[in-house]
Formats: C-alpha cells, structure tokens, sequence
C-alpha cells in the first residue's frame, strides 16, 4: 500500500466513487475513440487550409494584429535598458519622467 493510499481511499468514499470499477467510465469505449480521432482529424485539415501563424518576415502582435516597422527596437532590449538606468540614476523617484519617442 502507497504512503498516501488511505487518502485516495477516503476520497473515494466521501464521494461514493470506486475509481477501479470500469462502469464509470463507459463512454470510453471504440465509438468514443473514433469519434476523438475523427474529431483530431478535422482539426488538422482545418489549420492545413487555415494556418493562423503564417510565415512571415514582420513582427506582428499576436493580441492585436499590427505590424512592426523599421522603429522596432526589441533586439536592443539590454542597450536601452542601460542607457535609461544611466537616465535616471541618483535622481529623486518624485522628479524621475519618462516618456515614449512618437517620432
């Protein structure tokens, strides 16, 4: 018996479950098998003809739609960073601003 068999055992009987009898769960039979496999194919064709990560050059947000262009900077992520901590090193929280390039 497992360490924590007494557990599972109370769990089963607080529940009125016995988890080793197969009539709980008939509807895992061949049709319900079939019927998943069909259901997997289905999905499969559907993303062959609708693929919803096309191949692309562009960096494109995938909450929104909208396509990066040439002001995209992310591969420097680590340079900004530094140079803004340089910004705002040794000044008060209170006075610190930020602001975004609209350019």
């Amino acid at each position: 018996m497992t360490a924590l068999q007494h557990i599972c055992d109370g769990i089963e009987k607080f529940f009125g479950v016995d988890l080793t009898s197969s009539a709980q769960h008939l509807g895992v039979g061949e049709a319900r098998f079939q019927r998943d496999n069909d259901d997997c194919r289905k999905i499969v064709e559907w993303f062959k003809h609708y693929n919803p990560f096309p191949e692309n050059f562009n960096l494109i947000s995938l909450s929104n739609g909208f396509v990066g262009d040439s002001r995209i900077n992310c591969h420097m992520t680590k340079e900004k960073g530094i140079l803004g901590i340089k910004r705002i090193k040794g000044s008060n929280c209170q006075t610190v601003k930020f602001k975004r390039k609209t350019d």
